[in-house]
């Protein structure tokens, strides 16, 4: 008996550890299913992050660009009346042209305030002052209601520092973007 009680464990061993192998097989791959499944999601994420990082960058920029366009087109037409105000010729068309260039420019104004960062934001705000300064002394002139102070000289002064404020702007978009360095001003 004893050897068929020793042949008996040693088939009960064997099978033991056949169906232990085959079970620890099948855990080993399990895990390393997971962990592959785990890796791809990871990559998955990184790759949808970088994705939704570069939408956000180029609507970013697509605001950027259009709120320059649209200051820089409302500074030029401000200045455009300006010198039909100087020179004297009736202003009711060219203050259209002012008004159109406003409305475009009040409408990325709207959409620039809600989406660009507070350090640029400081930037559009300057722009936003000098050109609501510039086209109230142009209304004012246009409309004989000036104020003390209220000329065409002024307004040119005024029109100066526009276009400096915009390239600050300018400058201060594209440093945000990545497309230059900050300056060290």
């Amino acid at each position: 008996m004893d050897s068929a009680v020793a042949g008996l464990l040693a088939a009960v061993v064997g099978v033991g550890g056949t169906l232990g192998s085959a079970w620890l097989t099948q855990r080993r791959g399990d895990a390393s299913r997971r962990e592959e499944w785990e890796r791809l999601e990871r990559t998955h994420r990184a790759e949808l992050a970088a994705q939704q990082l570069e939408s956000s960058r180029e609507a970013t920029k697509l605001v950027y660009t259009e709120f320059n366009a649209a200051a820089r087109h409302y500074l030029a037409t401000l200045n455009d009346h300006a010198h039909v105000l100087r020179i004297g010729y009736d202003p009711r068309e060219s203050l259209a042209m002012v008004e159109t260039a406003r409305v475009d420019y009040r409408r990325q104004h709207a959409e620039a305030q809600m989406t660009v960062p507070d350090t640029v934001l400081a930037e559009v705000r300057r722009v936003d002052l000098g050109l609501g300064s510039v086209y109230g002394i142009l209304a004012r002139l246009s409309h004989d209601t000036a104020r003390n102070g209220d000329d065409v000289e002024t307004v040119r002064d005024k029109i100066t520092q526009g276009w400096r404020d915009l390239s600050r702007m300018r400058a201060m978009m594209r440093t945000d973007l990545g497309v230059t360095r900050p300056s060290h001003e």
